[in-house]
């Protein structure tokens, strides 16, 4: 430990609870003896109350909810009996008054307790009927006195749902111990039992605990040094601020916040996962919003209505949004952070409906808990059994969101995005794309000039560049080799170097370097084709032939429709069928949408289509083609060529399927194009040539080296293309016009009954603060029920602000100290834990809305206070009267979180990547079945926040130390200890990686020196010096880990090494915060 151990002494206690203890046991005895005498214990006999004041709220409220309330509670109320509040205990039920104050005999409660009746499955015990009656004797603390205070008392009922009130600091007897306002209500408490504040911590102790609170990460030897030189009285302020000025301040707190909201990388629901590719970007809004200190009433507006409040309009500003406009955007993915498998439903209407009211259902729920601490999700199919919140309620607050989430109108959660770009940010991508774009013209170009230049004569089959009329007519004609007549419905007329549209058609005009298909608009097929023929299968295996050619326009004349298709056919040898041998005339059906269909035996009553090849979509500027490759056992892959290169999908063929035949064009259904350089080669084609021959091994290593240039550049082009700029995960109303929304029966989907309208929940509802319904600013086409609803919940002095005041101020509590002054962060409501603190927590939430809801304002006020910085060392006789520590009369030592161990080990061990917002880093699942991250991928060693948050597959080291596997939200992270955390810390890959590391930055940062290599490693491990006593043990430590690695040479010293380092960053020390 580093500090020393003080004993504090608590008063005396009161002499009153002296008396209670003194009469209890003189109860117990006499009990025993009469027991020892008559074989029964003696009848209760009550008398006069204690003299101490029973507490309603803190003593009696407590027992009824544990025993009284499942059936007398808000919703069930048996006898119309209700006790979860003074006013309705004050009520009474059927059978008349309840509690008459000062007056148990007369009391139905009580009697009902005394009898052993109620509640009737287990009697209370006698400690808690003496609790009650003494409550009702001393004249029932906190019951109205008439009907005109109940009234008033009617919506006061539970605390928690009150207006903030101004609540002073009380006076304190140890005021010397008390350095802020805050401190003054914790230590009035403790004075009520005798005890009081601890010591202040030692300095070492003291930055640690600041500068893991605040930023997640250990302080450097640096910050430590500066603070303990720091002799100033405003040190700790100085060191305060410092520490919420930095970025990583933004990653931490930011991450509270996420827990909260639910924040996750995939969609989860069951086994559909499904990745959400821009939910990084809600995750670095709220890392900024944190550094810039947002208002938190702002932050919250922003989140629910963010789309409502930015005046966007989707097409003006997909180019020219300001950065305030995309920041509203992004905070409303808020909403969409629950669990959506909508995008997977496997199209049962039943499920469909479910799955999209499950998405709807979690959005609500996030709101309520993270937002204003209800329970809300208990009440879609009945009024609430603890809280005052009804099945109304529920339905109503559900229309709010209802526009955005409409089940009829749905989309899919990977289709709800749009686009805001600031300006010139659009621009530079389309700058981008045009100049990847004329990258790739300028190869193709110069690969096709490349290619005519340097061609082999032995591996050129065919070409034609249309350039020579008398050659065109002696290379291409109407009638496919094998047929006696021209193929198809009528014959295709052969014409060069015409300069004004031909009047019959159809036409294959040769003109201007270039072949025009020039379609007549009749119905059937016609063919242009080559005269020669080829053999289609080449006879090694390995070997290719292949045919292309460049489109050049998708029509003829400007007039003209683009074609619908770009057909052409290989292996064409009877196109009348008067042919003895089978297969061929294969047409491939070009696509301008994608890819192209191959068709075997065309056309006729025996064509089969083969399948699809490729996918790039036959548009104007590239060269297409096919080719066909001998694989074992005489198989034949048909590959779709785009600019020279195979691409996309392939069919496979038989030697039967390809005979030798022609090339040749179709004419069909009013499609023309035109093409140019038409090229047929192989792999070898000369008899005598072989694939070692120098020059052809020359040239197809410089064609392939071209067609991997071009490949590479066009692989850029559609990246590009699909990150277009300012993509935004949002969401939105489907209309302008809001849709009916209804209450369910029992919650069934299939059920509706009685239409609602969005209203105030009726417990928070204020006369001062009506929820008032306006269409958005600029015309946005929403409903405006949403910004409503913000604005109500975050409206000054109402209801609604107060609570979710006071939950906000509750959790930042939590993460300060462990608990929150509410246990349950999650439920401030009536069945939610009592505050330790209630004083307290009302002056903490007013001074959060008075510093403009101001989190690091917060923040301050805690860190500074003699509560935050006191010692958390135990002693005996505070142990005695407060074992949980449940009053902070010391700090509450306590582990580090999931992700502040993780973080802390790569600061630590010198490998800590700083690198802050962007796309996540993805983690990925071992042989040994773990979850991690891959060191060798970049951003493995970035803070955790950075790393795939997804549902199904959280990272194995964080997931043991207690991170959420997110299904809703997590307001308070669960704490437990087990061996797997150990077997981790000692065992994974990781943690092993981590010894090594820091072993070699202790090495390099100290030296040779063993004695100076361990004093560098607990200071940068643990933040202090190491006692004389651990720097012997660690040097015989190392001395006997280098005996055990004799064997391993050289490497026995840095294994010794590492296995310090390791258990180092294992130990209690560097785990816990003291």
């Amino acid at each position: 430990m580093s500090e020393s151990r003080r004993t504090a002494i608590p008063a005396s206690p009161r002499e009153s609870r002296d008396c209670r203890a003194w009469r209890q046991l003189c109860a117990v005895v006499i009990g025993l003896f009469c027991i020892l005498l008559h074989g029964q214990p003696p009848a209760r006999v009550f008398g006069s109350a204690d003299e101490s004041q029973i507490s309603f709220q803190a003593e009696v409220l407590p027992i009824l909810k544990r025993n009284c309330l499942k059936c007398h509670g808000v919703s069930k109320k048996e006898g119309q009996l209700q006790l979860h509040s003074t006013v309705r205990i004050w009520k009474g039920g059927e059978s008349g008054p309840a509690v008459v104050a000062s007056n148990p005999s007369q009391s139905l409660l009580w009697a009902q307790v005394e009898q052993n009746k109620m509640p009737p499955e287990k009697p209370l015990t006698e400690h808690e009927k003496r609790i009650i009656h003494d409550w009702i004797a001393q004249g029932a603390q906190g019951l109205p006195k008439s009907d005109a205070e109940a009234e008033s008392m009617r919506q006061d009922e539970h605390w928690a749902f009150t207006r903030l009130n101004p609540v002073e600091p009380p006076a304190v007897k140890a005021s010397e111990s008390c350095r802020t306002p805050l401190d003054q209500f914790v230590q009035s408490e403790l004075e009520k039992v005798g005890l009081q504040l601890s010591p202040e911590t030692d300095r070492r102790t003291l930055i640690r605990r600041i500068c893991f609170t605040l930023t997640g990460l250990p302080p450097t030897v640096e910050e430590i040094d500066r603070f303990l030189a720091d002799q100033s009285a405003d040190a700790v302020e100085s060191l305060t601020d410092d520490y919420l000025a930095s970025a990583e301040y933004g990653i931490r707190w930011g991450r509270h916040w996420l827990d909260a909201a639910g924040y996750a990388d995939s969609n989860g629901y069951f086994n559909a996962d499904s990745d959400r590719p821009l939910a990084y970007r809600y995750r670095d809004y709220v890392v900024r919003s944190m550094n810039a200190d947002k208002p938190f009433d702002q932050f919250v507006r922003e989140q629910i209505a963010g789309d409502e409040l930015a005046g966007f309009n989707p097409e003006q500003h997909r180019r020219t949004a300001t950065p305030q406009m995309i920041e509203m955007l992004t905070a409303t993915h808020y909403l969409r952070n629950g669990q959506d498998g909508s995008g997977e439903s496997d199209g049962n209407p039943d499920e469909v409906r479910i799955d999209r009211y499950t998405a709807l259902e979690s959005s609500q729920q996030i709101i309520a808990s993270s937002l204003l601490g209800l329970t809300f999700q208990c009440a879609k199919c009945h009024d609430h059994k603890f809280e005052p919140v009804t099945q109304r309620d529920f339905y109503r607050f559900q229309s709010v969101l209802y526009p955005a989430w409409n089940p009829d109108k749905w989309v899919k959660p990977n289709d709800r995005f749009t686009y805001a770009s600031v300006p010139g940010e659009y621009e530079a991508w389309e700058s981008r794309i045009h100049e990847a774009q004329a990258k790739l013209s300028a190869a193709q170009t110069d690969y096709r000039a490349w290619a005519k230049q340097n061609r082999l004569r032995d591996l050129v089959r065919f070409v034609d560049e249309f350039n020579d009329s008398q050659r065109f007519s002696e290379q291409w004609a109407n009638t496919i080799p094998g047929d006696v007549g021209p193929a198809g419905v009528s014959a295709v007329t052969l014409l060069t170097n015409e300069k004004t549209p031909p009047a019959t058609l159809p036409v294959a005009l040769s003109s201007e370097g270039r072949l025009k298909i020039i379609e007549g608009g009749l119905a059937g097929d016609r063919w242009l084709s080559t005269t020669q023929t080829f053999d289609w299968t080449p006879d090694v295996e390995g070997q290719w032939i292949q045919v292309s050619f460049v489109l050049l326009d998708t029509k003829v004349y400007d007039a003209d429709t683009p074609a619908a298709r770009i057909a052409y056919g290989i292996a064409l040898h009877d196109f009348d069928n008067s042919s003895t041998t089978p297969g061929g005339n294969i047409l491939i059906d070009g696509n301008p949408a994608g890819g192209a269909a191959v068709h075997v035996d065309y056309p006729g009553p025996s064509s089969t289509l083969a399948g699809n090849i490729g996918g790039e979509g036959y548009v104007a500027g590239r060269s297409f083609g096919v080719r066909i490759t001998h694989l074992p056992d005489r198989k034949f892959r048909l590959e779709h060529l785009v600019d020279a290169l195979p691409e996309g999908r392939h069919v496979d063929l038989s030697e039967r399927d390809l005979p030798d035949g022609s090339f040749g064009f179709e004419f069909c259904c009013n499609r023309s194009f035109q093409v140019d350089d038409v090229v047929i080669e192989s792999s070898c084609s000369a008899p005598d040539a072989t694939q070692h021959d120098t020059a052809v091994q020359a040239y197809q290593a410089e064609l392939q080296r071209r067609q991997a240039e071009i490949k590479s550049i066009a692989a850029e082009i559609p990246e590009l293309q699909a990150a277009e700029p300012g993509r935004i995960a949002w969401i939105t109303d489907s209309t302008a016009t809001p849709p009916d929304v209804f209450l369910l029966d029992r919650g069934e989907y299939s059920q509706p009954k009685d239409n609602v309208e969005p209203a105030p929940i009726s417990v928070l509802d204020d006369d001062q603060n009506p929820m008032e319904i306006s269409s958005p600013s600029g015309g946005f086409p929403s409903s405006g029920r949403r910004l409503a609803w913000a604005r109500w919940v975050t409206k000054p002095d109402s209801r609604a602000a107060s609570l979710m005041a006071r939950v906000q101020v509750n959790r930042i509590w939590q993460y300060h100290f462990g608990t929150g002054l509410v246990s349950t962060s999650e439920n401030l409501g009536m069945s939610g834990s009592e505050p330790s603190n209630q004083a307290l927590l009302d002056w903490l939430a007013q001074e959060f809305v008075r510093s403009g809801w101001s989190l690091k304002s917060l923040h301050r006020l805690i860190v500074r206070s003699a509560v935050f910085r006191q010692s958390s060392l135990a002693n005996e006789d505070c142990l005695k009267v407060d074992p949980y520590n449940r009053l902070l009369w010391r700090y509450p030592m306590r582990r580090l979180d999931a992700e502040a161990i993780r973080d802390a080990q790569l600061a630590i061990s010198g490998e800590f990547d700083i690198t802050h917002d962007g796309p996540y880093v993805a983690t990925t699942r071992n042989g040994a079945a773990e979850v991690i991250v891959p060191e060798d991928k970049p951003g493995a060693f970035r803070r955790s926040i950075y790393l795939q948050q997804r549902r199904s597959q959280g990272l194995s080291l964080l997931n043991v130390f207690d991170a959420p596997m997110m299904v809703v939200n997590c307001t308070h992270r669960p704490v437990t200890t087990m061996p797997l955390q150990s077997l981790s810390l000692l065992n994974s890959d990781f943690a092993v990686k981590r010894g090594q590391s820091f072993a070699q930055r202790i090495h390099r940062e100290a030296g040779e020196s063993a004695e100076a290599r361990v004093r560098r490693a607990f200071v940068l491990a643990i933040g202090r010096e190491c006692s004389d006593e651990e720097l012997l043990e660690t040097l015989q430590f190392t001395r006997d880990q280098r005996q055990g690695y004799a064997g391993e040479g050289d490497a026995a010293e840095s294994r010794a090494w590492s296995d310090f380092c390791q258990l180092l960053l294992a130990s209690n020390a560097c785990l816990y915060l003291e």
